[in-house]
């Protein structure tokens, strides 16, 4: 065990920053060490500690590979000092982790911290005097204000991922996710895939630009599989340029106190108005090549795809240079049903609404009516540069 611990021991240690103390969980019907939106979470819990004032990392005998800071220990180890102990697969809400450290408990006092299903994940003690071979159970810790059981996981299960996901979400302020089938069945296993993949976030955002660039092509085909595959190209290319900001949280959480705003979260957010050009490009130019149309209708749909086109690409410009976008940028759609008095259904909740509708109609094989979705759109942004919005004080 490292000297500089054990130099602060004895009978200062209910003055003493406490350390995390990790301990294999022999219940566990999973992988501990399995990754947990991009990384694993005895790594996340150690930077959390660190970040929080704990003064090291201990992991217990029969513990998989711990953050490069971390000791070795064996049970039975000398220690003398407060300890938060808990299993290799735990999860804990980040700001419960620094109340630890505000407001140490007295010498004597120790607390187990149980889950949502009533298991004991951890446990905060006073005063450890050696490294334990197992989870101290005792009287469970009374809950800060706004916080419980739903604020630690421990992974035991697979049905326990999808816990230890939401708290990290919630506890790295990363995303919101609710509850309606969209984020359950596309949102969150998207995220998942992109978190757990172990790609650069740069790589990330340029598979959602090559998205982009893909949706010309497959708009300029036609026909039903040209524009299914061009709305889902979309619908891709968005959902994935929404999450590389999320996975860069996850990746690289940031430090409290810190404030370090990407610069690649700026193509990320351009990503949208950009594939909404490059739709609209291949959607007109398969308007006006209709043969049946006369060169003055063809002339109007030129016009009105070219408008559309170039406000798609005046939002993308300034979101890329970092300037207020706000002037074309679409309205919010679900501020837009509350002021229309109109429930949206729960199920698309959170879904990119816009994109959902191209997909919708794209099967019917008419050129038309996806085109219309996005002219609307671009009405949507040219009202709001016309009325102009109110600046922000």
């Amino acid at each position: 065990m490292r000297q500089d611990l054990l130099e602060t021991a004895g009978p200062q240690a209910h003055v003493a920053p406490p350390v995390l103390v990790v301990l294999p969980d022999a219940e566990a019907r999973v992988d501990v060490g399995q990754l947990v939106l991009g990384r694993r979470p005895v790594q996340r819990l150690a930077k959390t500690a660190r970040d929080a004032g704990f003064a090291g990392v201990l992991m217990g005998p029969g513990t998989g590979t711990g953050p490069t800071d971390a000791e070795e220990v064996a049970a039975g180890d000398p220690l003398g000092r407060p300890a938060l102990v808990v299993f290799e697969g735990a999860s804990l809400h980040p700001r419960l982790v620094q109340l630890m450290v505000a407001h140490p408990l007295e010498l004597d006092e120790r607390f187990t911290l149980y889950d949502a299903v009533g298991r004991p994940c951890a446990a905060f003690v006073g005063d450890l005097s050696e490294v334990p071979a197992g989870m101290p159970v005792c009287e469970e810790l009374p809950w800060p204000e706004d916080m419980g059981p739903a604020d630690v996981v421990r992974l035991v299960y697979d049905e326990d991922r999808g816990r230890a996901e939401a708290l990290t979400l919630r506890g790295e302020q990363a995303f919101v996710v609710g509850g309606s089938s969209w984020h359950r069945f596309v949102t969150v296993p998207v995220l998942r895939r992109l978190a757990d993949s172990g790609r650069p976030v740069a790589q990330l955002e340029l598979l959602g630009l090559a998205g982009t660039l893909a949706v010309l092509p497959l708009a300029l085909l036609g026909g039903h599989l040209g524009l299914v595959l061009a709305a889902l190209m979309m619908m891709a290319s968005v959902l994935v340029s929404r999450l590389v900001p999320v996975v860069r949280t996850l990746h690289h959480p940031a430090t409290p106190g810190s404030e370090v705003e990407p610069a690649g979260d700026r193509l990320s957010h351009a990503t949208r108005p950009l594939t909404h050009a490059a739709a609209m490009v291949g959607l007109t130019y398969g308007l006006v090549a209709q043969t049946d149309r006369s060169g003055a209708a063809a002339l109007v749909v030129l016009a009105a795809g070219a408008a559309a086109t170039l406000l798609s690409l005046l939002q993308a410009r300034r979101l890329l240079r970092a300037s207020p976008a706000e002037v074309f940028a679409l309205p919010d759609p679900r501020a837009l049903a509350r002021r229309l008095d109109v429930v949206l259904p729960p199920a698309i909740e959170g879904a990119p609404l816009l994109e959902l509708a191209v997909l919708v109609v794209a099967p019917l094989g008419i050129t038309a009516l996806p085109w219309s979705v996005l002219a609307a759109s671009a009405v949507a942004r040219l009202w709001r540069w016309y009325a102009g919005p109110p600046q922000a004080a």
